[in-house]
């Protein structure tokens, strides 16, 4: 008993000695590794018998390489440091570049604004002529349809002025002046007296329009004015057409004026009884450069712009004045000079002085 507890014993401090001697080995190795042969501060040449003073100077190496670290260390973090100021600084940039106000651009000019007025008209004869009864009585016969050509003279109809008890001769009734019958007002049977429209006679191959402008808009009426004729059966097809009279009043119910205009070319699709669209050119109004009425703020009854400065990259607020005003833009009367860029798009987010980035600009 007692010799195994010897033989334990004997193994353990065994154990204990190759344990400590590994661990000493392994020290020295990691500290040749770090003085390194040659190096600065290094230890002493393989073979050599080291001084009292090499464990010393062995540490002081360690120190001069951990202050070396430290100092690598410091300008790693300075180079760190100058590669964040140089992100910062392009992030900077895009910053910058996300700040500014994208806006669209008109540079001013000189442009003139044609006004016009919108009515609707009857296609007629140049000339046509009413035709009534010498007397009344009932509709004997009736020798015309619509669209007959009659020459003056002709027989039109026939009326029998008779009543029961008493017999009188049929009055006949001729055509006033050569030309087609456009309207035939009644039929056979009717009856009707001296002030009765019988039937029309006009002139088809020479057309007019006949409309009405609003007692707003007669102040610009004269002769000669241009006139855009469009036709329900023709749609998109234009028709050129000019003013030749004007009436002189007014009509006091409807509040409008009557306005004969004649085709400037014969178009054989033009045809009497026509409906027409009516676009009557009026007043041009010229000297100012103009703007859509959309890019005009106004602020506390002043009326103003946007308008890029010199530098191309920033605006100014510009206070103008107005003018006239067709189909959504305006004159501007003051306040901006030609050459100049004034904003018409994305003025609601601008400010005095704001950046800008111009997606697009129009003359």
């Amino acid at each position: 008993m007692k010799a195994a507890v010897k033989v334990i014993i004997a193994l353990a401090v065994c154990a204990a000695v190759i344990f400590v001697a590994f661990t000493y080995m392994k020290q020295s190795g990691a500290s040749k590794q770090m003085g390194g042969p040659g190096g600065p501060g290094g230890g002493r040449p393989t073979g050599g018998a080291a001084p009292a003073g090499a464990p010393a100077q062995g540490s002081k190496s360690a120190s001069g390489q951990a202050g070396g670290a430290g100092k690598g260390g410091a300008g790693a973090g300075k180079g760190a440091q100058g590669g964040g100021q140089a992100g910062g600084g392009f992030g900077g940039m895009s910053a910058q570049s996300a700040n500014l106000i994208s806006v669209r651009t008109l540079t001013a000019e000189v442009t003139p604004l044609q006004d016009y007025v919108n009515t609707t008209g009857e296609i007629e004869p140049t000339s046509s002529v009413d035709v009534f009864p010498d007397i009344g009585g009932k509709i004997q016969s009736v020798n015309v349809n619509v669209g007959s050509y009659v020459k003056k003279g002709a027989v039109l109809m026939k009326v029998n002025p008779s009543t029961p008890g008493t017999q009188y001769a049929l009055n006949t009734v001729y055509a006033p002046i050569s030309g087609t019958v456009t309207s035939l007002k009644v039929k056979t049977g009717n009856t009707v007296t001296a002030g009765t429209a019988l039937v029309t006679i006009g002139n088809v191959d020479e057309l007019q329009v006949t409309a009405s402008i609003p007692e707003r808009n007669v102040a610009s009426l004269k002769k000669g004015l241009k006139a855009d004729i469009v036709l329900e059966a023709y749609p998109g097809q234009v028709f050129v057409a000019s003013i030749v009279r004007i009436s002189p009043v007014v009509d006091s119910s409807s509040r409008t004026k009557s306005v004969t205009l004649e085709f400037d070319k014969k178009d054989s699709r033009i045809n009497a009884g026509m409906f027409a669209k009516v676009k009557l050119y009026t007043d041009v109004y010229s000297g100012c450069p103009v703007i859509p009425e959309t890019a005009v703020l106004e602020k506390s009854g002043t009326k103003y712009i946007y308008v890029v400065n010199a530098d191309g990259a920033t605006v100014s607020q510009r206070k103008i004045t107005l003018g006239q005003s067709v189909d959504g833009y305006v004159q501007v009367t003051g306040g901006v000079s030609t050459g100049e860029k004034m904003v018409i798009e994305g003025m609601n987010s601008l400010g005095e002085g704001s950046a800008i980035r111009e997606v697009a600009a129009g003359k």
